[in-house]
């Protein structure tokens, strides 16, 4: 389960990388960084981040009327939740879908595009911190390797 949820945050960063590109490229002269941020996690993102097995631990008992699993969660998280579950009633409507058990249509619901970025502007600003060194630290490898051999 760790494994799914390191490739479900690697996926959304990479994501929130393309999405803050094209953001940026858009943007007008003067706009401040902080509101890049924001614009980027309201954009809609490809997909929701999260393993079907965690999601199901929430929406299971959703489906049966009981929230208050959503108590002990941040507005985000809970607002997250909320548009999966729209999504798994929406899915669950489809001809491929009848009958089928929970689990099977949130593996495809979590593969549906989501309504936005579940993460705040702050988290965003140290995505792109993290991602800008990384990128930093594959350029300046890329340029060593050669003096490391003796060539050059």
């Amino acid at each position: 389960m760790r494994r799914e949820r390191t490739i479900c945050r690697k996926q959304m960063c990479n994501d929130l990388m393309q999405v803050y590109r094209e953001v940026v490229n858009n943007c007008p002269m003067g706009t401040t960084q902080t509101e890049v941020y924001e614009q980027v996690v309201r954009h809609p993102a490809p997909r929701f981040y999260i393993d079907p097995r965690r999601a199901h631990a929430v929406i299971s008992p959703m489906m049966r009327g009981d929230y208050s699993v959503l108590k002990s969660l941040n507005v985000l998280k809970r607002q997250m939740y909320h548009d999966l579950y729209d999504t798994v009633m929406r899915l669950s409507q489809k001809k491929g879908f009848w009958r089928k058990k929970l689990y099977y249509i949130l593996r495809e619901a979590v593969l549906e595009p989501a309504p936005r970025f579940y993460i705040d502007a702050p988290r965003m600003g140290q995505i792109w911190r993290e991602k800008t060194i990384e990128t930093r630290r594959q350029k300046y490898k890329r340029i060593d390797k050669p003096y490391e051999k003796g060539i050059g």
